[in-house]
């Protein structure tokens, strides 16, 4: 007697209820169930599924995603190290998108929005990189090259007046900015497209009274805009709209004791931040709420290491925060809202040869390829008086939110 083929859930239910129950799944499961069938792989690769599904996501997840030799990363969870059973550090190994390993001084990290990585790669291009699916877009900005003025190799990371990286709502698609002076001793401002890979020319759009060497030339994406760091007298922030396509700026707290503070993004809010040698604290502000003057507000935190960088705020107002690399190693602290140390985790990351070149937060959506590989790493963390050390990462695969390009 013949055995009766049973049926599988696609043949029970509709897709568009299939579709409406995988909206609903956490993104560290979403990436797993893709395996289940070619058609749930299909729904969520699916752009529309994608973003909606980040756009309904009410959780969004912080990574640290750090640039080690010419051929890897390490993406380190965040929200890992804030719970209080957690004393070490989960990272997960990632392997670049390059086919050829590149010369190490050759590319870097840019930055992150929505959960794509900016590369910034030499002879003059940029690589959107989707860390899920392993897939990336070269850039080339080989046309500003003649243009710009008489530098042997322009490169945007070096001899740019601003650069950045955001992503227009209004188009649902990622730009890349950037600013330099031309050969004609004029300032020029081009914006690209990434959905169609074309740059356009916006140097209407450039404030006329605007002292160029008193920018920080990276920008990071907040409330649909690109923004950087200014020593200017009349601000400390300046703005692209980026559907406007117009620049603004932000005043920063009256009582900044520092003309030249660093940017951040905090739990989606804007923040300022510098070491105050004459209290021995880092002074961060952030404006709680966007361009509202008034919600700007500080917090003290003991300055105990050298270049202190704030990299996300939780629910409850504790901030983690992270030192300059230093020997193969980096060292995450954890502060409450009153600047007390909650906790700090060192994170060995390789050998005393080893080096970090750079590193970027990726604020919201980090998700790591199917094929990622586990590493083992030393860890210590000392929470008030205990130290552990030598602990092997936990063999986990965290999966925060989908990304597809």
């Amino acid at each position: 007697m013949e055995k009766k083929k049973l049926k599988s859930i696609n043949d029970l239910l509709p897709p568009e209820l299939i579709r409406a129950i995988l909206m609903r799944i956490p993104i560290k499961h979403l990436v797993c169930v893709r395996c289940v069938s070619k058609l749930w792989n299909t729904l969520i690769c699916d752009p529309n599924f994608v973003k909606s599904h980040l756009d309904h996501s009410l959780a969004p997840s912080h990574r640290c995603l750090f640039l080690q030799g010419n051929s890897h990363a390490s993406s380190v969870d965040l929200d890992a190290l804030l719970q209080d059973d957690n004393d070490g550090v989960d990272a997960i190994a990632i392997s670049l998108p390059f086919k050829k390993k590149p010369p190490p001084n050759d590319f870097c990290l840019v930055g992150s929005c929505r959960g794509f990585v900016l590369l910034h790669c030499e002879p003059q291009f940029f690589i959107l990189w989707n860390p899920l699916t392993d897939s990336s877009k070269r850039v080339s900005y080989s046309h500003m090259v003649n243009a710009a003025t008489s530098y042997e190799r322009f490169s945007v990371r070096r001899e740019a007046l601003l650069y950045g990286f955001g992503y227009d709502a209004s188009q649902d698609d990622y730009v890349v900015v950037v600013a330099y002076k031309g050969k004609d001793g004029e300032n020029h401002f081009d914006l690209c497209c990434l959905r169609s890979n074309s740059w356009i020319n916006l140097d209407a759009a450039l404030p006329k009274l605007l002292d160029w060497y008193n920018l920080k030339s990276k920008g990071l994406f907040c409330n649909g805009a690109i923004h950087w760091s200014t020593h200017e007298y009349r601000f400390n922030i300046l703005i692209f709209n980026i559907k406007p396509r117009t620049f603004s700026t932000i005043s920063g707290p009256e009582q900044l004791a520092c003309s030249y503070p660093s940017i951040a993004v905090l739990r989606g809010c804007l923040a300022l931040y510098y070491n105050n040698r004459d209290s021995r604290n880092i002074h961060i502000w952030v404006m709680k709420e966007y361009k509202v003057l008034s919600s700007w507000t500080l917090y003290k935190i003991p300055l105990v290491c050298y270049k202190f960088k704030p990299l996300c705020l939780s629910a409850n107002g504790d901030i983690i925060g992270r030192c300059y690399p230093w020997e193969g190693e980096v060292v995450f602290y954890i502060y409450n809202v009153r600047g007390e140390l909650l906790k700090h985790v060192q994170y060995i990351y390789g050998d005393s040869t080893s080096h970090i070149r750079s590193i970027v937060h990726l604020d919201c959506s980090l998700a790591v390829p199917s094929n990622i590989k586990q590493k083992k790493r030393k860890m210590g963390s000392q929470n008030h008086e205990e130290v552990k050390q030598g602990k092997g990462i936990r063999s986990k695969y965290g999966l925060d939110t989908l990304i597809v390009l």
